[in-house]
């Protein structure tokens, strides 16, 4: 049994998010601070692995705004991943 080479098993690279997607997603990091203490202020939003994240983090530390403004967001999120996999 053969094995396969390292280069074949790297990670599949990440999928980027459409602007307007990244837009909302930004939006959202700023209106809703308390959800996302532990991001670092340069970090930036880029890929659609970036918007589920912001999703968990708005469902789980924030209050019903933020929980109703990720559940809009995952309804954007959602035909992305569908079309992606």
């Amino acid at each position: 049994m053969a094995l396969e080479p390292k280069e074949t098993l790297e990670m599949e690279s990440p999928i980027p998010a459409p602007p307007g997607l990244i837009e909302r997603a930004c939006e959202l990091v700023r209106t809703h601070p308390e959800c996302f203490w532990f991001r670092h202020p340069e970090a930036r939003i880029r890929h659609l692995e970036d918007i589920r994240l912001v999703v968990e983090h708005l469902r789980e530390y924030g209050d019903r705004r933020a929980w109703r403004a990720a559940q809009e967001l995952h309804k954007c999120l959602s035909p992305l991943c569908k079309k992606t996999s």
